[in-house]
């Protein structure tokens, strides 16, 4: 597929660059920032813990453009990294995982008052099949999109990717084809039952494995509901880290009809009933059951990495070079994969200070880091932080002096507010 001519948005039109290929020893970072959703919550929605209020994303990319620093694409880093090509003097790249709504209808408005770009990590499966592109914050009443009755839960779609896109503010890349979890092993660890029973969160992949073709409407028809009750889960793993185990079928079958049998929903209110389905498991030992062998499984990592890569081509009009993995899910075969699919990088490490995206490190390799909304100390979670907080690790993370005190500052701030408000 043909390249698209990179945009490099709000640069200067002189980069005097720090990152200089002839005084590597010298060189700064280069911050990729790792996003997901903007907005408010998602009821029901059991990864809210991702997203960042919109005033504060607002508030650091007015950061970005008052305290100097330009954001840059994927391939003006690539080409930095493998070859010293100059960057402008604070270079940060801003990336979103999992192609969110919200990043059109949200981030995108707010990305484009201050001048900057980002990148989008589009799983394939998730597309939505839509082919009128949604409202934004800019056709918005005042008083913001979700007041206005403004969907933000969703995915993209490839009408809306391509708007984007021609903007020249977001660029589109891979985050493969199916971001889901698999069986591994044929040992179960949990059996589906109605949300709340014990505690019980159903895993948002049960769903999306059995009805692959509507995962993209899952935040607001998730359809765990229509797996039989009863139904196992067995030990998992993200999907391209390790080869998946196809269970009995006969097994589910007895669970969950004795399930049926015995009162459905009102089964899991009475005494034993985890007892009575680990007997049925324990009588019926699987005799059917197979696993994927080493090269079909690797078969199945490349299958996804390239029709990935082709979903978005083709519907995009231009290559796609670059990959996220999905959770982080990989492993030193699947990275050489990805390079055999033909990436030219993949996010590699998080939070890993000695690969800072500098010049004379791996150019196959992207080093991101958070964005410090939402930032976790001790199992806390708080959203609520400053766009100075923001630029303090931007700076930290590209070698920036005395920043870490900085940091600690902010961070002291808010441990002593949530103790005194709860304000997180």
């Amino acid at each position: 597929m043909p390249r698209r001519e990179v945009r490099t948005i709000g640069a200067p039109e002189v980069c005097k660059n720090r990152n200089l290929a002839d005084d590597p020893g010298k060189s700064r970072g280069v911050p990729v920032v790792m996003y997901h959703g903007i907005g408010p919550d998602r009821p029901g929605w059991i990864w809210n813990y991702l997203l960042t209020p919109v005033d504060v994303f607002e508030g650091q990319m007015k950061a970005l453009m008052d305290n100097g620093w330009t954001t840059i694409s994927l391939t003006q880093l690539q080409a930095h990294l493998s070859s010293g090509e100059p960057l402008p003097e604070k270079p940060v790249v801003l990336t979103f995982d999992d192609g969110y709504l919200d990043n059109y209808v949200l981030a995108w408005p707010i990305l484009k008052k201050y001048g900057h770009r980002a990148v989008i990590w589009m799983t394939a499966d998730f597309i939505d099949p839509s082919s009128e592109p949604r409202p934004t914050l800019d056709s918005a009443a005042e008083g913001g999109a979700w007041k206005s009755g403004m969907p933000v839960s969703g995915f993209l779609s490839m009408a809306e990717m391509r708007l984007m896109e021609a903007s020249g503010h977001i660029e589109i890349q891979s985050h493969a084809k199916t971001h889901t979890w698999y069986p591994t092993g044929p040992e179960i660890v949990d059996f589906h039952r109605p949300i709340g029973v014990d505690g019980y969160t159903p895993p948002p992949w049960l769903a999306w494995n059995r009805f692959p073709e509507s995962k993209y409407e899952y935040m607001s028809r998730s359809r765990e509901d229509e797996i039989p009750y009863g139904t196992p889960v067995y030990r998992h793993s993200k999907a391209l880290e390790a080869p998946r185990y196809y269970p009995d079928p006969a097994l589910s079958e007895r669970l969950t009809a004795h399930v049926k049998e015995n009162g459905g929903d009102n089964f899991f209110a009475r005494e034993g009933w985890r007892g009575e389905l680990e007997g049925i498991t324990a009588q019926n030992p699987p005799s059917v059951d197979s696993v994927e062998t080493h090269d079909e499984y690797l078969e199945r990592v490349l299958f996804e990495l390239t029709e990935s890569k082709r979903l978005l081509s083709e519907g995009l009009g231009h290559g796609i070079d670059f990959l996220c993995w999905p959770g982080g899910g990989r492993n030193p075969e699947v990275l050489e994969l990805a390079k055999k699919a033909g990436y030219l990088a993949t996010t590699t490490h998080y939070q890993v200070m000695d690969k800072r995206n500098a010049f004379g490190q791996d150019p196959s390799e992207i080093g991101r880091i958070g964005s410090g909304s939402p930032w976790v100390w001790k199992g806390k979670l708080f959203r609520r932080t400053d766009p100075g907080f923001f630029i303090s690790i931007l700076e930290n993370f590209a070698g920036g002096q005395n920043t870490v005190w900085t940091m600690r500052f902010y961070k002291r701030k808010y441990i002593l507010r949530g103790y005194r408000t709860g304000t997180r």
